[in-house]
């Protein structure tokens, strides 16, 4: 592989294009060979249908019956797909973001069978996303992303469907993608460091109280591995065995998701293994990578990408 030389920087070695891989081999082998400031990718959301709730974590492979949301405009995206439950209706809340110079991440919500209308419903002066839900007694929550500001704003779903700031956790520390559920009668939550070690450094905390405080972890960071730390989606139970979905970052950011079995959580103590691995079909119109799973009843929701080579990148981001 031979690097090229720029005005302002020499490039690394795997951000250097292979003579001819952009110009006429791209489709091939784009990935090794064209370099990042010409490349871009293009998430969309996908709802696979199941014949009946999990019987086993095998039953998720391979993914069936598949919509995917519409396709978004030009350099725009869709991902971090989270269900709940409002007015006897279901609905997603999703990252809806631009690749655009000054445009932020926001939190939209979709209606999964009638998706043509997208509102966004939480807004905030920096990038949010991975709107994470769950529901706790009678409400529905909703923690997002905000590893650009301090802490952790969880929402409450009010009766009217508007989200309400209800809980400002884990001041003093900044969280990528925190994951929040229940086990033996405490709160826990995992989440990765900022960057950049967003994508192999896990951490967890635990509390009596959603509102906490929160304590961290004995062993933290518990876990350091690129190919399954960053969480990747809503943990679920299937024949009483807790799962966690963790994204796989080895290779490209997103590339597959590992389906995690926790096997012991404890303050003191934590260890998982892999149970499933989920990758990108190739004959998916989004088939370069796949960094999110929510297992709700006989639905899966989930999103992958599509990543895309354009000359002409660094000026359309500026229009």
């Amino acid at each position: 592989m031979k690097l090229r030389s720029f005005p302002w920087t020499a490039p690394k070695p795997w951000e250097a294009p292979a003579r001819g891989v952009c110009a006429t081999g791209w489709k091939a082998g784009w990935k090794a060979g064209c370099p990042r400031w010409l490349t871009y990718d293009e998430w969309n959301v996908g709802v696979a249908a199941l014949d009946r709730p999990l019987q086993t974590i095998e039953e998720l492979l391979p993914l069936r019956n598949i919509r995917w949301l519409p396709p978004q405009p030009p350099l725009s995206l869709l991902a971090d797909p989270f269900p709940y439950r409002h007015d006897g209706r279901e609905w997603l809340l999703v990252e809806r973001y631009s690749h655009r110079k000054r445009v932020r991440g926001r939190i939209a919500r979709i209606d999964p069978d009638h998706p043509a209308a997208i509102e966004t419903v939480i807004e905030r002066d920096r990038h949010v996303s991975y709107p994470f839900t769950f529901a706790y007694g009678a409400d529905v929550y909703c923690a997002p992303e905000m590893s650009q500001e301090d802490g952790c704003v969880i929402y409450r779903l009010a009766p009217d469907g508007r989200w309400t700031a209800t809980h400002h956790v884990m001041r003093g520390q900044r969280l990528v993608d925190p994951t929040l559920f229940r086990l033996n009668d405490r709160w826990w939550l995992f989440a990765t460091e900022p960057p950049p070690s967003h994508n192999d450094s896990l951490h967890a905390y635990y509390a009596d109280a959603l509102e906490g405080p929160w304590t961290p972890h004995a062993r933290n960071p518990v876990k350091r591995d690129p190919s399954s730390a960053r969480p990747g989606g809503r943990p679920f139970t299937v024949a009483r065995r807790l799962y966690r979905p963790a994204q796989d970052c080895s290779v490209t950011y997103g590339g597959a998701v590992h389906v995690m079995e926790i096997e012991t959580l404890t303050p003191t103590e934590f260890r998982e293994s892999i149970a499933l691995r989920l990758e990108p079909d190739p004959d998916w119109p989004y088939p370069d990578g796949l960094h999110h799973l929510v297992v709700d009843g006989a639905r899966v929701y989930f999103d992958a990408k599509r990543s895309h080579v354009d000359w002409l990148l660094w000026l359309k981001v500026w229009l």
